[in-house]
């Protein structure tokens, strides 16, 4: 029995639909919920439904609640462009793909050969323009 525990360990381990779950889950234990994105906004939880709707903030509907992701948030603000960001990118984009594509660096956003490429989210945060983000997350719907 031991080693049949064993060879299901490592399974679970490589299986990237499990790998996947794990993320997804620790997305949303990671996340705020509305409540809580309302009092770091200081608005109340029925505005933060509504940029939900509108596409201004991004939610993950769980369970009947909302999720928001942290990577929008920088102290007690929304990032800048988010809303014009989100508006282009794909509906139908898995919400771990959606936060990854906001927090890994992308080689195209790089202004000159000696700095690291940025993030998107560290792009908007720099005050960089919106519009290149924006064109970015519009050919996500191309590929």
């Amino acid at each position: 029995m031991g080693a049949f525990k064993e060879k299901a360990s490592i399974r679970a381990e490589n299986d990237p639909l499990i790998k996947s779950h794990a993320q997804y889950m620790a997305l949303l234990e990671d996340s705020l919920s509305a409540a809580e994105a309302a009092k770091l906004l200081q608005v109340d939880v029925s505005r933060v439904r509504q940029r939900l709707r509108e596409r201004s903030l991004f939610g993950i509907e769980y369970e009947g609640s909302w999720r928001l992701p942290r990577f929008q948030f920088e102290r007690r603000l929304v990032i800048p462009g988010l809303a014009q960001v989100l508006k282009a990118l794909p509906l139908d984009l898995f919400p771990l793909d959606t936060v990854d594509w906001f927090v890994l660096s992308d080689p195209d956003l790089q202004l000159d050969s000696d700095a690291a490429p940025l993030s998107p989210r560290e792009w908007l945060l720099s005050g960089r323009p919106v519009e290149t983000v924006v064109t970015f997350a519009r050919d996500l719907t191309r590929t």
